[in-house]
């Protein structure tokens, strides 16, 4: 005869309950998948949920989204207490173009490469070990900048050198500004000299000055360094779907 006792499935206690109930009603569209008993007598409790990223909306019916899905692993003392650090895994459904038959709203994006980029979810259960209390010497602070290695902080080097300068951080190829003219607001903006030397050496267009100038204006130089960084995808991608 079969073992009834053998067939039942693990409970939570009231303290493991309350710390599943918690995590599951913070997360959207979560559920526990699976419950078992561990060897050293800890519950383990397996939870899956799911998210739509930020859409970025093109026009009033098309937009971009895509979708994360999301599991964590995670071992629970008796007392409701996570033993360490959850095992995590998601799976990411690249964002495409979509077409709605209702009328969306909110503000309208660039449609830039960068803009459709996914960020890699961090695990959400992560146990931290315990520091005892050490007495911190002070360290004078100071400043590190980066050289130019690579990307279109290289290139901007590049120019510098060509024109007789010495190798620079990016930090310090950046001071200089001079006045160009903005066509949106008809005034002089201030913008960084290797910003402008940049786009005369892509032979960048009027329409993508004018996006340049309003990125720093909007988020400033780090923006426009990564919407130059991608030019050329973001001319080949255009060239494409035209």
């Amino acid at each position: 005869m079969k073992n009834k006792s053998s067939d039942r499935k693990p409970r939570l206690n009231k303290k493991q309950r309350a710390w599943v109930n918690s995590f599951v009603s913070s997360h959207p569209n979560a559920r526990v998948r699976n419950i078992y008993d561990s060897l050293d007598g800890d519950r383990v409790v397996e939870i899956e949920w799911w998210e739509n990223t930020n859409p970025v909306i093109l026009d009033e019916h098309t937009h971009i989204r895509g979708r994360i899905s999301y599991q964590i692993r995670v071992k629970l003392r008796k007392f409701g207490d996570v033993r360490k650090t959850a095992e995590f895994s998601y799976r990411i459904t690249p964002p495409e173009k979509q077409t709605v038959s209702y009328r969306l709203t909110g503000q309208l994006c660039l449609e830039l490469p960068q803009f459709y980029r996914v960020m890699e979810p961090t695990n959400p259960v992560i146990v931290k070990p315990k520091q005892k209390a050490k007495t911190a010497k002070k360290v004078k602070k100071f400043v590190q900048q980066t050289l130019p290695l690579s990307g279109i902080t290289a290139q901007l080097n590049a120019i510098n050198l060509q024109e007789g300068g010495v190798a620079l951080s990016e930090q310090e190829l950046l001071l200089e500004t001079i006045s160009h003219p903005d066509l949106n607001t008809v005034q002089e903006v201030k913008l960084p000299a290797a910003i402008i030397k940049i786009l005369k050496e892509k032979k960048a267009s009027l329409k993508e000055s004018e996006t340049a100038i309003s990125l720093y204006q909007v988020a400033g130089p780090t923006c426009v360094l990564e919407y130059l960084q991608q030019l050329d995808s973001w001319r080949k991608y255009l060239s494409t779907y035209q």
